[in-house]
């Protein structure tokens, strides 16, 4: 099978290239993609080259780009799937394999061994916009010149709890749901992790958010939606504290109003105009105060407050 379109990947470095050596792949023709994760926080040596995806991405936070190195030609079998005598093909069934350095497994979520997510090394569950975008420029790459197509399957398990493999932790290690059975693989195109392959065990990349991976693949520029800030806390201007002076004082002034209602007698709960309370004040004599107007003006006082803030 000959090898179409360019073998190799724009702006990969080529120092760690294992397809001329010991253990250079066979020939195919790729139309899957598969992605790992390291565990690690530096390129691997993968045994000079025996046990070698086909490219690893490094993570620059500094410059925020991946810095990829290339182990083999795109269409030549890597080596960073098991694959068992008697089953499916894995390393050579027309898969291109992609090692991400960091880690998937929930246990790193925050920090690893004294280092911060996000500050020292990504951990790809939750990794920064910017990662998956550089991730999503070689899924494009290879989808214009060799085919692959932007698609990916739904279900990444969680290398950690996840409820849809409830009682197995990581739930992506092993016999998962998520992985495929040989006929679904020996047909698969397009993308998946490790953990949906057969003949294998490994649960990276874990809850990798590789759907958005496509879809910036696919040229969708927009952010990922977030929580909105929390509004700052301003000043407020002499209006707006005059306003809360004049509340404050109807406030109390109206207080005192409920109080002499209720002066000497045990009065049912009030409302603005409460019979009870009227027929009680003409037998002692007491003033009736305008509840609903006084509660109309504070609201207008409120609602004006409102809109110069």
């Amino acid at each position: 099978m000959a090898r179409t379109g360019p073998q190799k990947i724009p702006g990969a470095s080529q120092a760690y290239f294992y397809g001329t050596g010991r253990y250079s792949g066979s020939d195919m023709e790729v139309n899957c993609g598969v992605a790992h994760t390291t565990e690690g926080r530096t390129v691997p040596t993968y045994g000079g080259g025996a046990q070698a995806p086909t490219v690893t991405g490094l993570p620059d936070f500094k410059a925020k780009k991946i810095r990829w190195y290339q182990h083999y030609d795109v269409d030549e079998s890597a080596r960073a799937l098991m694959n068992k005598l008697g089953g499916v093909e894995t390393n050579t069934a027309n898969v291109f394999q992609i090692e991400l350095v960091g880690t998937c497994d929930a246990k790193n979520a925050k920090t690893w061994g004294g280092k911060t997510a996000g500050v020292d090394y990504i951990y790809w569950p939750d990794a920064p916009e910017w990662a998956l975008a550089e991730v999503a420029w070689l899924v494009r790459w290879l989808h214009d010149y060799h085919g692959v197509p932007l698609t990916c399957v739904k279900d990444w398990l969680a290398y950690g709890k996840d409820s849809r493999r409830p009682g197995v932790t990581p739930a992506s290690y092993g016999a998962s749901p998520a992985r495929m059975s040989m006929s679904a693989w020996r047909t698969f195109t397009g993308w998946c992790g490790h953990q949906h392959v057969p003949e294998n065990d490994h649960g990276d990349p874990g809850s990798m958010n590789f759907a958005r991976v496509i879809a910036l693949a696919k040229g969708d520029t927009k952010p990922i939606p977030t929580a909105p800030p929390k509004k700052e806390e301003t000043e407020m201007t002499p209006a707006q504290e005059a306003l809360l002076k004049q509340v404050a004082a109807d406030l109390g002034s109206l207080r005192k109003d409920v109080a002499e209602l209720k002066k000497g007698a045990a009065l049912a709960p009030w409302t603005y105009k409460n019979a009870a309370l009227v027929a009680e004040a003409k037998k002692t004599g007491a003033k009736v105060p305008d509840m609903h107007g006084r509660v109309q003006h504070i609201e207008q006082m409120l609602e004006a407050l409102t809109k110069e803030n």
